[in-house]
């Protein structure tokens, strides 16, 4: 395999993913350090933005360097970068590392191939489960930590096995990783079960936002940075709150808008069934997956609301 490879031949190796990193991104970035530790590399993961609070339970987080640009010192040993679920070589936020030999290893259906080696498989339920290749192809021990964190990218990135990425490949690799270790109820008490008061009393307010639009199969909710500040909250404790709308009976589409940072507002969307929001997301410059996208908006809340939503209506009548 041509990654096994490409990492075999590297020395230092910094690894990173999208901005706002969710499970997928996070697990397979920690799961992907330990097997180059393994192989006797020097690596680094590095990040724009922090976790969310439901992720601190992974092994390795102290690895993580979160930076608004690469230090130049590790810019320069850096001899190979991997972009971890990144449909675009802008995701993280990082353009300096373009300079660099890339490998690019994603399951986004609008991935246009941007590294020297490619690995992209938009059948895969998440990154997490691509990455079990690459361990086997590098010969690397799959341990119980690193099973934790690829079980981690596969049940985040399946919604608990609910969403349509379900396959059997998800199951059967689910089924390795717990005989490697992972410990599904440990794991799904960890990411449920431990909410921070401040993520509660946000997303209070933001539910406190809920529209119903179409004949109440679109949902829209808000999250401005006023409450943000009220609920004493970071943006990463934002992170699948979209999800909340999405499962009132009946909503096909769920919208969430973002207005955190002057001039910019990020919206993220949900749909269930064949509704594609990736494509919607595209005509705005995001991606994602056909029932999970997201795109930053360049103006104002009422300007990305009043661009957006008519689509998002039109999208669910034609459906």
């Amino acid at each position: 395999m041509a990654v096994a490879q490409a990492l075999g031949s590297a020395q230092r190796i910094l690894i990173t993913s999208h901005r706002s990193p969710d499970g997928d991104a996070l697990g397979s970035e920690l799961a992907l350090w330990e097997a180059c530790s393994q192989l006797g590399k020097q690596a680094w993961v590095v990040n724009r933005d922090p976790h969310p609070p439901s992720l601190s339970f992974l092994p390795h987080l102290d690895r993580i360097l979160v930076v608004d640009q690469v230090p130049a010192w590790l810019l320069e040993q850096t001899d190979l970068v991997v972009f971890l679920e990144c449909p675009g070589s802008d995701r993280p936020g990082f353009p300096e590392l373009l300079t660099k030999p890339l490998v690019n290893v994603d399951h986004h259906l609008d991935n246009p191939q941007y590294g020297a080696v490619n690995y992209l498989d938009p059948q895969a339920p998440a990154v997490g489960e691509m990455l079990l290749a690459v361990v086997d192809a590098a010969g690397v021990r799959l341990s119980p930590s690193m099973a934790t964190c690829l079980y981690t990218a596969l049940v985040t990135d399946t919604g608990d096995f609910r969403y349509a990425n379900t396959t059997a490949r998800a199951f059967a690799a689910a089924q390795r990783l717990v005989e490697a270790g992972a410990q599904p109820a440990v794991i799904a008490e960890a990411l449920n079960d431990h909410v921070p008061e401040r993520v509660v009393r946000l997303q209070a307010m933001v539910l406190a936002t809920l529209e119903m639009l179409a004949q109440g199969r679109v949902a829209v909710i808000t999250c401005t940075a006023e409450m943000l500040k009220q609920a004493q909250a970071q943006p990463q404790d934002t992170e699948d709150m979209v999800n909340l709308p999405r499962a009132i009976d009946g909503v096909r589409v769920a919208v969430f808008f973002k207005a955190l940072t002057p001039g910019a507002v990020r919206v993220s969307l949900r749909s269930k069934g064949s509704i594609n929001v990736q494509a919607l997301a595209a005509t705005f410059g995001g991606g994602g997956h056909e029932n999970a996208a997201g795109l930053t908006f360049v103006g104002s809340l009422e300007q990305a609301r009043a661009h957006l939503l008519p689509k998002v209506c039109q999208l669910v009548e034609s459906a």
